[in-house]
């Protein structure tokens, strides 16, 4: 049964936008670190080297695109210097992508036998992959079965730019977006999402990120394969976990809530009535709120045979109430009419108990 009303099924790109600054902060460090190590200039030149660095104009991009491409080679410094130039601005990225040949060189580098090399070549790209739609395209065509097949990689590094590269991708092109998906994309992202917490590479939450991109964006170009993957995996994911909040959103819209499957539902309660935090502030915590519910109302009006204390479930809906937020509370009468219309519950107990604030 669908609820009364519809809440927005993306969030503002705000959040998105926040991470990849972020990464641009630390390439920037990075980049300042590697020169001084590197190049072992004197002080004064090091400051030069560094203010150019800066300074790449088009002009400069569409030179370095043009060496590298005679030379059928990159050079760390080459790799440096691109990867700077693409946090610039678009006018750099879109000077390096109309290169003819350009984006080969650097996939060639990506793919080579030499692990630094290789890592430096997946930044790049990252950075390169913060421009539009075509040149996201450029980058699926020529290295998204790498990026791809590199989230298995042993070095967090190189798995890390690869799942910044395919969220970049995954939010700038659709049509890259669902030739990504055909490489089964969604299976390895759900495993590195569902990883155990004490994991030292951490990666929950850029795959979290991903699979939320796929389910905002592409959600019905995800196979059936891939969406029953998903519902037999559910229970690896908890509420305590690192982004469970993007949890409940992809489950709604990978549509695996009407799959019948052992355990499948009773996980989904548990997670839902899971002790935490109750904030609509964040986008993300407003997410996980509102399609928690969605979900659960969805579940209800299917009349599934499942235990539900009550106790913890109405303890939930009254902590949501308590929001007193009016898109979120059609969504809870919604869901509250559907489990007051189980043949299994005493209607007029429950009404007692539920606190709807005006």
């Amino acid at each position: 049964m669908e609820p009364t009303s519809q809440p927005p099924t993306k969030m503002d790109d705000t959040f998105l936008r926040h991470k990849i600054r972020e990464y641009a902060k630390q390439q920037r460090h990075n980049l300042r670190t590697n020169a001084n190590d590197a190049l072992r200039f004197g002080l004064g030149q090091i400051k030069q080297e560094i203010c150019e660095l800066e300074n790449l104009s088009v002009k400069d991009v569409q030179g370095m695109a043009g060496r590298i491409k005679r030379r059928k080679h990159a050079t760390t410094e080459d790799m440096y210097r691109f990867s700077h130039a693409f946090l610039q601005g678009n006018e750099n990225i879109n000077a390096f992508a109309a290169t003819p040949g350009a984006i080969q060189v650097i996939v060639k580098e990506l793919t080579g036998p030499n692990e630094m090399r290789r890592m430096e070549a997946a930044d790049c790209l990252c950075n390169l992959s913060l421009g539009e739609a075509h040149v996201c395209e450029k980058i699926t065509t020529l290295a998204g079965s790498y990026l791809v097949t590199f989230l298995h990689s042993q070095e967090s590094r190189l798995v890390r730019s690869c799942l910044w590269t395919l969220a970049n991708i995954l939010f700038s092109c659709n049509k890259s977006a669902k030739n990504l998906l055909q490489m089964q994309l969604v299976t390895k992202l759900w495993k590195l999402y569902t990883a155990p917490t004490d994991d030292v590479h951490a990666y929950q939450v850029d795959a979290g990120v991903c699979l939320y991109l796929i389910a905002a964006q592409v959600a019905s170009a995800v196979s059936s394969e891939d969406r029953l993957y998903i519902a037999e995996h559910l229970q690896e994911k908890q509420a305590t976990d690192p982004a469970a909040d993007y949890y409940m959103f992809i489950v709604y819209q990978f549509e695996v809530v009407n799959m019948e499957l052992e355990g499948h539902w009773q996980h989904l309660y548990n997670f839902f009535v899971a002790e935490r935090k109750f904030d609509l502030v964040k986008p993300t915590d407003r997410l996980s709120l509102l399609y928690g519910v969605r979900v659960w109302a969805n579940i209800l009006a299917m009349n599934v045979k499942i235990k539900i204390e009550h106790q913890p479930f109405i303890s939930t809906l009254n902590k949501l109430f308590g929001l007193r937020d009016e898109g979120l509370n059609k969504e809870l009468l919604q869901l509250l009419r559907n489990f007051i219309e189980l043949s299994s519950v005493n209607c007029v107990q429950i009404l007692e108990r539920i606190q709807v604030f005006a």
